[in-house]
Formats: C-alpha cells, sequence, structure tokens
C-alpha cells in the first residue's frame, strides 16, 4: 500500500537546566565532607548509571594504572548501579581508593551534582555507545572541560569544544587522561564554554517542531495542542 504522505523524519537536542530546577534533598554531611576534598585536587568526573556500556571497567583499569605510576588524580563517579553490575558495584565499594582518590556518588542530589560540576577538573566521557551524552550540555554549562570517546555523537555534540580518545585498553585511556592533564596544565585544552545547548524549554519547542508543525504542515501554533 502507498502512503498518502511521506514519512518525515526530524531530530531535537537535548536540554540541561539543572540551575533552575528545585534543589533535591541538599547534601550531606558525608557528602559536604567528600566534596571539601575535592577542592583544590584534579579530578575526573563521570555522570552516568554504572552499567556496561558506560566505561566504567576501562576507566577504573586505567586509573589504577595512574595510581601506580604516582600521578595524583581523582577518580569521581555520579550514578546509581544499573544492570549486570553487581561485580562492578562491588569491586568499587570495596576499592582500597574508596573514599581516598575514588568517590561514588550512587544518589547525588541537583545540588551535589552542580557542585561536583564545579569542583571537579574535568567531565571524562569513556561511554562505549549513547544516543545523546547529556553531561556534556550540562559540563559545558558550569564552563567544564570534556574529555570524552571518540564518537560520532559526541562529535555532533561537542564538535570542537572537547578533547577526545580512542581505545578499548586501560594503557589507552591512561595515556590520554596523563595527556590531557599535561595540556590542562598549561591551558592548552579546549573550552567547552561556547559550546551550543539549549535548555528544556527550548528543548521542548524544538520537539514540538518536530513532532506537530512539520508534520501538520504550518497548522500549529504555540498553545495548540494535538491528541492522537
Amino acid at each position: 500500500v502507498r502512503r498518502k504522505r511521506s514519512i518525515r523524519l526530524g531530530h531535537f537536542h537535548l536540554g540541561a537546566d539543572i540551575a533552575s530546577s528545585k534543589p533535591r534533598d541538599g547534601l550531606s554531611r558525608e557528602q559536604e565532607l567528600a566534596v571539601d576534598r575535592l577542592q583544590g585536587a584534579r579530578s575526573c568526573l563521570i555522570v552516568g548509571t554504572v552499567e556496561p556500556r558506560k566505561g566504567h571497567a576501562q576507566t577504573i583499569d586505567a586509573f589504577e594504572l595512574l595510581w601506580t605510576s604516582g600521578a595524583q588524580v581523582k577518580l569521581v563517579l555520579v550514578g546509581k548501579p544499573g544492570w549486570m553490575t553487581d561485580p562492578m558495584a562491588q569491586r568499587i565499594r570495596e576499592h582500597m581508593e574508596n573514599g581516598k582518590r575514588l568517590f561514588w556518588f550512587e544518589r547525588a542530589s541537583d545540588e551535589l551534582l552542580q557542585r561536583l560540576y564545579t569542583v571537579c577538573t574535568v567531565l571524562l566521557v569513556p561511554s562505549e555507545g549513547e544516543g545523546f551524552g547529556l553531561p556534556l550540555i550540562e559540563a559545558s554549562r558550569h564552563g567544564m572541560p570534556i574529555l570524552c570517546r571518540d564518537l560520532p555523537v559526541f562529535r555532533e555534540v561537542a564538535g570542537g569544544h572537547a578533547s577526545y580518545f580512542s581505545g578499548h585498553a586501560a594503557t589507552d585511556l591512561a595515556a590520554a587522561i596523563q595527556d590531557w592533564l599535561k595540556l590542562h596544565k598549561n591551558g592548552t585544552v579546549p573550552s567547552s564554554k561556547s559550546m551550543s545547548w539549549m535548555d528544556w524549554e527550548q528543548s521542548a519547542e524544538r520537539l514540538l517542531d518536530v513532532a506537530l508543525r512539520d508534520q501538520w504542515d504550518g497548522a500549529w501554533t504555540p498553545g495548540t495542542c494535538f491528541w492522537f
């Protein structure tokens, strides 16, 4: 059966607007102390559910190499344990560096996440597969540099406003972090501050454009709702 109207395809970028949301739960005393220990230290922040595709295994292997070599850098994880992660969760919780050079905030409030975006040195995004990569936008809003895996979607979102690494071995990531820290010390890493991003209101407007305005040949106007 031939369609009367062709299928139209579109896309929209996710928004980021933590600052305008109502902070949830604040910070516990323990979290406050952990943030204090991160002040002034070199640290890599990973934001996202702990699951196999997010690259936590390679990351921890890489940091163990860095710590063994004497590198003074901390690893900060924000995200709940996901599926197929019991061994990884146990590894993190029982790690000899947990609470020293390794910090895992399993349930972070918006307020805590904002604090970490301001005190940590770089957003590290080792994910092996993503649909978008919202932490990149959140980092940009806080002026935080970004080091991420060289994925097409990250190139689309961050472009020349981030640093990239390749390889799936611990040595690959450890070398990339060491190189990035040297460039950061010299002030030559890409800045994320001028990255293009939307807040959630703008993102919702774009979604409406894609889902309604384009499909209804211009008949949609703001304030109009369609039910399917």
